[in-house]
């Protein structure tokens, strides 16, 4: 009989369970899971980019920033003529060693790169001339600096010119000054070498002076 009651309970809570069950449908709308590998979205994704319109937009900035740079910023119009010096010695770091491996210079050396190749019979054969491109005044007095080319101190070499922009279109400065001087012409991207001389305005020219060199900012009318 405890048998048949047991197996009668169980029924009861069957059907009870099933009584109070309710099938409350679908609710929202339902998407099939589907993964996808990453490296095949990010393929997916390149494949809708117009690459050949990407490479125009990139050289299209890039030729912009060549065409017209960002001025030097802390660089003034010249307002009186100052004259400094640059001493170019500097200490090594580490031992410089020549291809056969013998030390050439021990690191702490204090090494001038003027006094070294005066050893060898050179000198720097650089006049530097640094201009603002943009106005016009300057450009005038570039061109007459260029009329009166600088004469070595050594007999058996020629002084060349390096003409640096601190401001203007290096392009068009270039057609102006012509095919003798166009392959002259430099800027200084962001200042780099205007504040390793120290220069604070332009024009100025920089020419080597003995060990050292020596640095006008001049004042042009």
């Amino acid at each position: 009989m405890s048998g048949m009651k047991n197996i009668t309970i169980i029924s009861i809570l069957l059907l009870a369970t099933s009584a109070y069950a309710k099938d409350f449908g679908t609710r929202g709308h339902t998407y099939q899971i589907v993964e996808q590998g990453f490296l095949e979205m990010i393929d997916q994704r390149l494949q809708k980019v117009d690459m050949e319109k990407e490479r125009e937009k990139m050289t299209a900035v890039v030729k912009d920033k060549v065409a017209n740079p960002a001025p030097v910023k802390g660089i003034e119009l010249a307002t009186k003529r100052r004259e400094f010096y640059f001493d170019p010695t500097y200490t090594l770091e580490k031992d410089a060693i020549l291809p056969c491996g013998k030390v050439l210079h021990k690191a702490g050396t204090k090494i001038n790169p003027l006094e070294e190749m005066q050893k060898l019979g050179q000198s720097l054969s650089r006049r530097m001339i640094f201009v603002d491109a943009s106005r016009k005044n300057q450009v005038q007095w570039l061109k007459k600096q260029l009329k009166t080319p600088l004469v070595a101190t050594n007999p058996n070499e020629q002084v060349e010119d390096r003409i640096i922009l601190i401001s203007g279109k290096p392009v068009e400065i270039k057609e102006e000054l012509g095919e003798e001087h166009k392959n002259k012409v430099y800027f200084d991207q962001a200042g780099e070498i205007t504040t390793k001389f120290g220069i604070k305005a332009s024009p100025a020219v920089v020419v080597q002076d003995g060990l050292q060199l020596k640095i006008e900012e001049i004042k042009v009318r």
